[in-house]
């Protein structure tokens, strides 16, 4: 199953704090919708551990997450594949960073597609409940970077 999601955020710092943070594996890890752990594997690699649930089907995902295209400070692509007990994942997408008069726009976009039992059974609630980790991230990322410019 094939789902797409894409947003834009706004936040009240500069672009070069937001471009830092999204480098760091200890705070890109509360990015990613249920991300149990992002461990570094090489350069721009990391091994994430994800926890997916959707309706009454959960699975955890040992995944792959590459970032790629890489252009500071305005973002970069990245790719993830994972595969699971209940399914596989497979997709990628970018982060976009732009400056304006009163902080950075931060634009996720993201395309993939989810096989196995999880999607079959799921399928209705996938796009949903992606949209929801996204915002839930987005919201943890915005707690966390806002916390550590304050101080």
């Amino acid at each position: 199953m094939a789902i797409r999601l894409e947003k834009k955020y706004h936040l009240e710092i500069e672009q070069r704090e937001v471009w830092s943070a999204i480098q760091d594996p200890d705070i890109l890890a509360e990015i990613l919708p249920n991300c149990t752990a992002l461990e570094s594997v090489g350069n721009n690699k990391y091994t994430a551990h994800i926890d997916v649930k959707i309706g009454p089907l959960s699975s955890k995902f040992q995944s792959t997450l590459e970032m790629f295209d890489i252009q500071e400070p305005n973002g970069y692509k990245f790719r993830v594949r994972g595969n699971g007990i209940k399914g596989t994942m497979d997709g990628q997408g970018e982060i976009q960073l732009h400056s304006n008069e009163d902080g950075t726009s931060f634009t996720f976009i993201a395309e993939g597609k989810v096989t196995g039992i999880i999607a079959r059974v799921g399928q209705r609630l996938i796009e949903a409940t992606g949209k929801k980790l996204m915002d839930q991230g987005f919201e943890n990322f915005k707690t966390r970077i806002m916390g550590t410019a304050a101080a």
